[in-house]
């Protein structure tokens, strides 16, 4: 059974570009039969995103396009 594994990255921070390499780098050497990754880019306005186009790094040169092909989601607490 995989454990599910939700890697954040991005954010507000000056360092969102490196987070973004960052977090592509260390999604693809996590060992795929153990952990289902599932990648949360978090844009630098704070709205959470989701989506297989985010571990290809190549992606991100074109935000508005990459936009298209990931689904935003939003998180809330239950009581």
């Amino acid at each position: 059974m995989q454990i599910n594994l939700a890697v954040f990255f991005g954010c507000c921070s000056v360092e969102h570009e490196v987070s973004i390499i960052s977090a592509v780098q260390a999604m693809h050497s996590m060992n795929r039969e153990k952990y289902n990754v599932i990648p949360v880019y978090v844009s630098k306005n704070g709205e959470t995103f989701t989506g297989d186009a985010l571990f290809d790094i190549k992606e991100y040169k074109n935000l508005p396009a990459l936009m298209k092909k990931i689904k935003r989601v939003t998180f809330s607490r239950e009581n």
